[in-house]
């Protein structure tokens, strides 16, 4: 691995470790819609475990052709000075997440409709069919009747519907180009303030945005690769694509 003392601008790279090939982009990242909570699923570790097989298909429901993903956190700093003093100390304050989705609407449900693909409600006097049958439906079964319909079938676009006063919760999973697991979060208590659907004369696809603000970001448990840290010697040890140990040169070539 690269230490600060081996630093070489001409003949070596700044971070070790990094391996030709081997990358993250939007290709091998998926974002799913599920229940509102991880609790609601067994918990982050079953959850993990899950999405590393085929358990999570009762769990969450992936949603196609997304076109733009953005997460964002903002933390507010209190910044208090003193009489006698220039200098200044920081109180943290709170933090807000928000997520941003754009989407094609290719076919089948919109993405309203896909975002809330867990939630059923049997009852009525609107009926909500759950598009995937899943573990959601018994831990939160039925948690409102929903009153004002949020549109039929395949196709929701109103916004004031009830429906969409009930949180849902959303699963963030990223791989790399080898399929090797890089890591997940799980955005718990997620609503929708904003949803936009837009077209015009000249287009010939249909587009759907929503902004999504959630209650908290969770770190989900799965099995994922080896953090590549730094070594205090001239030489590192990371973990390959296949999950064995690669010990590493100076410049980040594998030794």
């Amino acid at each position: 691995m690269s230490t600060f003392s081996s630093w070489a601008p001409y003949s070596k790279y700044v971070q070790g470790g990094m391996v030709d090939g081997q990358f993250l982009n939007a290709g091998f990242t998926v974002v799913c819609a599920g229940p509102p909570r991880l609790s609601n699923m067994g918990g982050s570790s079953i959850v993990g475990a899950a999405v590393s097989g085929a358990g999570a298909d009762q769990m969450v429901w992936p949603i196609g052709v997304v076109q733009n993903i953005n997460l964002s956190h903002n933390r507010t700093f209190n910044r208090i000075f003193e009489c006698g003093s220039e200098r200044s100390y920081f109180l943290s304050g709170r933090t807000i997440g928000q997520l941003a989705l754009s989407r094609i609407l290719y076919h089948g449900p919109s993405l309203l409709r896909t975002l809330y693909a867990y939630y059923s409600d049997p009852t009525g006097p609107t009926l909500i069919d759950p598009l995937f049958g899943n573990i959601g439906i018994a831990t939160v079964a039925n948690p409102h009747d929903v009153i004002i319909p949020p549109g039929y079938e395949n196709l929701y676009l109103n916004l004031a519907s009830d429906l969409f006063a009930q949180p849902i919760g959303l699963l963030l999973y990223m791989r790399d180009s080898n399929l090797d697991t890089y890591g997940a979060v799980y955005l718990e208590s997620s609503l929708i303030p904003n949803h936009t659907w837009a077209t015009d004369a000249q287009g010939v696809i249909l587009q759907e945005s929503v902004a999504v603000q959630f209650e908290r970001c969770l770190p989900v448990s799965v099995s994922a690769l080896s953090l590549i840290s730094s070594d205090l010697s001239t030489l590192g040890v990371g973990t390959s694509a296949a999950g064995t140990s690669v010990r590493y040169g100076q410049g980040g070539q594998a030794a």
